[in-house]
C-alpha cells in the first residue's frame, strides 16, 4: 500500500513540474523584444544645421566657467497675489547682467511667465545688483500661473546647468490646478529669440524641466521633441540648441512637441508650443552675427569694460507750417461792382432845450402905431416875409433816400424843437394891398392856420 502511495505522490509532483514548464515556454514566445524607441531624424528639406556664428563661440568659452544660480525669493512658491503689477525679486549668483550699449544685450536674466513671451532684464530697481535684481511685472489674470526666471546669454540661449534656472507658481484670486501641470512632470518651455535677431542663421532653443533620464543604456530613450518648421519636421533626443538656416523671407510658422519613446504626446496638453520666427533682410545684424570680436568688445559684452552707450536718435526737425491761404467769403463778381459809400458828413447834434438860430429880424411895430404911409412901405417887406415863412413851416414829403449796396446809414440827428416866438405865424394866405391886411381897428388880419395840402399847393403853384 505505502508503495502505491509513493508512486501517486511522485507522479503528482513530476505533472506540476511539467505544467510550469510549460507555462515559461508560453510566455517567453508571447513577450518577444521590447520595441525600439523612434530613432532620431535631423532638420531635412530646406532647413540645415550650421554651426553657431564666430562672436558666438568666443562669448561661449569665456562664460563657459561661469555656474550661474538662480533663485526666485519673492513671490513665493505657492503664493496668492493681489492685484495690481507683480513684485519680483531674484537672486542672481555668478552671472554677469549687462547692457553693452551700442552692442546690444550681454549676459542677461529672463522672466517668463506661462508660455508668454519673454522679459529680459539687466538692472535692478533696488540698485543691489548684480546680488540681487528687483523687478516688476505687469498684473496676472485670475487663476494659476509659472513664474520662470533663468540665466540667458546674449543671444538668447538659455543655460541648463543645474541652479541656472526657478520657477514657482502662484496664483491670483483663486486656484486652478488644471491650469499648470503637475509637480514633478515633463515641461516644455519654449525659448523665444525672435526680438533679439531677424536674421540667420536663427537660433532654435528650449527648457526641459523634469524629463525621465535618457541614454543610460541602449533603446532607454524616453522622450523626444518633434520640431515642425513649416511642414518639414524632425526630432532630436538631446536637450541642445540648434542653429539652422533655410527659413523663409518672411513668417515661419514652428511647432515643438515632448512625445514618448513611441510618439506619444507626453504630458499633454502643456508640452505642446507654437511660436513665430520672422526672417527679415533689412533688420539690424546684432553683434554676435557679424564676425569675430576684438578684445575690447568681447570685454564690453561680458561687463569687463564700460559700454560704449549707444547714439541718441537724432530729434525730428520742425516742419515749417505754410500760411493758410486766404478763403474769401462770397466774392464779389464783375458783373455788379461793389459800391463804396462816401462817408456823410458829420452833423453836430442840437440841444432839444436851445432856440435854432434865425436871422435877426427888426421887430415889426404895432398895429395902432402905423399910419396909412407907413403901412405902404411895408407892404413889400410883409409880403416877402410871410412867403418865406410859409414855405418854411410847409409840411415837405418824406423821401426814402437810396442807400447804396454796403453803405453804412448816418446816425439820425435829434429832432430840433423850436422855442415859440413873439412873431406872428408865418403861414398866411392873405394878398391885396397894406390897407386890406387891417381891421377897421386898425388892427393886423390874423391869418388862416395852413391846412394839410397847403405845402403841395405851394409847390404846384395852385
Amino acid at each position: 500500500m505505502r508503495w502505491r502511495q509513493r508512486l501517486l505522490a511522485v507522479l503528482l509532483v513530476a505533472a506540476l513540474m511539467l505544467l510550469a514548464g510549460c507555462n515559461r515556454v508560453a510566455a517567453s514566445r508571447s513577450s518577444g523584444p521590447a520595441p525600439a524607441p523612434l530613432p532620431v531624424q535631423g532638420p531635412s528639406g530646406r532647413l540645415q544645421e550650421v554651426a553657431p556664428p564666430a562672436a558666438v563661440q568666443q562669448v561661449q568659452a569665456a562664460l563657459a566657467e561661469r555656474q550661474p544660480q538662480v533663485s526666485i525669493q519673492i513671490p513665493l512658491d505657492g503664493s496668492d497675489l493681489p492685484g495690481g503689477p507683480v513684485k519680483l525679486q531674484v537672486q542672481v549668483r555668478d552671472w554677469p547682467l549687462v547692457d553693452a550699449g551700442v552692442l546690444g544685450l550681454g549676459p542677461h536674466l529672463v522672466v517668463q511667465v506661462d508660455d508668454l513671451p519673454p522679459q529680459r532684464l539687466t538692472t535692478s530697481l533696488s540698485g543691489q545688483f548684480p546680488t540681487r535684481l528687483d523687478a516688476e511685472l505687469p498684473p496676472l489674470g485670475p487663476g494659476s500661473h509659472r513664474l520662470t526666471a533663468y540665466a540667458a546669454k546674449p543671444w538668447g540661449e538659455v543655460v541648463k546647468s543645474p541652479g541656472a534656472w526657478d520657477q514657482v507658481r502662484v496664483n491670483r484670486v483663486a486656484a486652478n490646478p488644471l491650469a499648470t501641470p503637475q509637480l514633478g512632470t515633463p515641461q516644455l518651455i519654449g525659448v523665444s529669440t525672435a526680438d533679439l535677431a531677424g536674421r540667420e542663421p536663427v537660433l532654435l532653443d528650449w527648457l526641459l524641466l523634469d524629463a525621465p533620464l535618457q541614454g543610460l543604456r541602449n533603446n532607454d530613450g524616453s522622450w523626444r521633441l518633434r520640431v515642425t518648421v513649416n511642414g518639414d519636421s524632425f526630432l532630436v533626443d538631446q536637450n541642445s540648441p540648434l542653429w539652422l538656416k533655410g527659413w523663409h523671407s518672411g513668417s515661419n510658422s514652428v511647432l515643438m512637441e515632448l512625445v514618448d519613446g513611441r510618439g506619444a504626446p507626453l504630458n499633454p496638453p502643456f508640452n505642446t508650443l507654437v511660436s513665430e520666427v520672422t526672417i527679415n533682410g533689412s533688420s539690424p545684424t546684432p553683434s554676435w552675427q557679424r564676425g569675430r570680436l576684438d578684445a575690447s568688445e568681447l570685454a564690453q559684452l561680458l561687463g569687463e569694460e564700460p559700454a560704449t552707450p549707444a547714439a541718441p536718435e537724432p530729434e525730428p526737425k520742425p516742419v515749417p507750417e505754410e500760411p493758410a491761404a486766404a478763403i474769401e467769403i462770397n466774392p464779389p463778381t464783375a458783373s455788379e461792382p461793389q459800391t463804396v459809400a462816401e462817408p456823410l458828413p458829420a452833423t453836430e447834434p442840437q440841444s432839444p432845450l436851445e432856440p435854432e438860430a434865425s436871422p435877426e429880424t427888426e421887430p415889426l411895430p404895432e398895429p395902432g402905431q402905423l399910419d396909412p404911409e407907413q403901412l405902404l412901405e411895408l407892404e413889400p417887406t410883409v409880403e416877402a416875409e410871410l412867403t418865406e415863412s410859409s414855405q418854411q413851416d410847409a409840411p415837405q414829403a418824406e423821401s426814402t433816400p437810396v442807400m447804396p449796396p454796403q453803405a453804412i446809414p448816418a446816425p439820425t440827428p435829434a429832432p430840433t424843437t423850436r422855442a415859440p416866438t413873439d412873431r406872428l405865424s408865418a403861414s398866411t394866405n392873405l394878398g391885396g394891398s397894406a390897407r386890406s391886411q387891417l381891421n377897421p381897428d386898425g388892427s393886423l388880419l390874423k391869418p388862416k392856420a395852413p391846412g394839410p395840402m397847403a405845402g403841395l399847393r405851394q409847390k404846384l403853384g395852385t
